[in-house]
């Protein structure tokens, strides 16, 4: 095990080094001056532009400002454009909101999507069955920013139940459960049901898949239990896929909610990359970039690791 993860992180270095690359030139070499929307116009004429550019660094070289700028993330010594301050300080204020969010709509999809996926694959082409897959078709169909629209309609403008944006109460710190609660039901709900359907569908094949396997007519053959056999035997090995699939989408979540965080007006990455995209924040767009990269990476490699625990048939050398 500790031979083979030494060699993936090896293995990872080229490649973040290329994903960081590409994303320092799609990002530096985009259309738009970023000089231009850090003043007012009536005062940006009175500021001198070459000057702000020097101290910047984007008079530079493209290779030493991709330099710099690497040295300066890693340090915690890059500044955002438009606020003055590090981009480690932005992202860990809103990091934390991400991640919440994350988790508890990658928890609530399978702590839903595991038993529908089963129980249809247990009893193939029952109303079950063709309800949840009818269900899970419609769930992709429908796109994130329609079904977050429509729950602030219902529940925020018509209902009056919960709010329509925000984490906290105004004047709050969030530290009451109690107060927070309201405010992210909707936003976990909506991206819980971006998830949900992928999760049932990817379950119920590979369930059904594995059900046909000669070790499961085994387990029956002794005697065991349906839910022995279902429990011990089938799901253990169904549930790869969909371990894949989290391992995938988990770090899209963290910086690719953008509609939902925005919909909703969460203070979250996704919104933060938004806002900075639009005023042409250089440092904060790549910061948020490398940390999707990394998350990427990690996430392949934890992954694999849970593959082995999973399937002992596994083995990583």
């Amino acid at each position: 095990m500790q031979t083979y993860l030494v060699r993936r992180v090896v293995q990872m270095i080229p490649v973040f080094i290329g994903i960081t690359i590409v994303s320092f030139l799609m990002i530096r070499l985009s259309p738009g001056d970023p000089i231009a929307t850090m003043y007012p116009p009536e005062v940006l004429e009175r500021v001198n532009q070459d000057l702000l550019r020097e101290q910047l660094g984007l008079n530079d070289p493209l290779p030493i400002q991709y330099v710099k700028m690497m040295t300066q993330f890693f340090t915690g010594d890059l500044i955002s454009f438009q606020e003055g301050r590090s981009t480690a300080e932005a992202i860990t204020e809103r990091l934390p909101t991400t991640i919440l969010f994350a988790v508890t709509s990658i928890v609530t999809a399978m702590l839903i999507g595991l038993p529908i996926a089963v129980l249809s694959a247990t009893r193939p082409y029952s109303k079950l069955d063709n309800v949840s897959t009818i269900g899970a078709m419609m769930g992709l169909s429908l796109p994130q920013f329609w079904i977050a629209l429509v729950f602030i309609l219902i529940f925020s403008e018509r209902l009056r139940l919960l709010p329509a944006s925000g984490v906290r109460p105004l004047g709050s710190d969030g530290s009451d459960p109690l107060e927070v609660l309201p405010y992210i039901i909707m936003p976990t709900i909506v991206l819980m049901l971006g998830l949900l359907p992928s999760v049932v569908r990817y379950m119920r094949s590979s369930m059904l898949d594995v059900l046909d396997q000669d070790y499961v007519r085994t387990a029956r053959s002794k005697g065991l239990t349906e839910r022995v056999v279902i429990g011990k035997h089938a799901l253990r090995n169904a549930i790869l896929p969909v371990v894949t699939l989290i391992g995938a989408i988990f770090p899209l979540l963290l910086g690719g909610a953008v509609l939902v965080e925005t919909i909703f007006g969460l203070p979250g990455l996704g919104r933060l990359a938004v806002r900075s995209a639009q005023v042409r924040d250089l440092p904060v767009v790549l910061s948020i970039n490398i940390l999707a990269a990394i998350m990427v990476l990690i996430s392949n490699l934890v992954t694999d690791i849970v593959y082995t625990y999973l399937d002992p048939r596994i083995r990583l050398g």
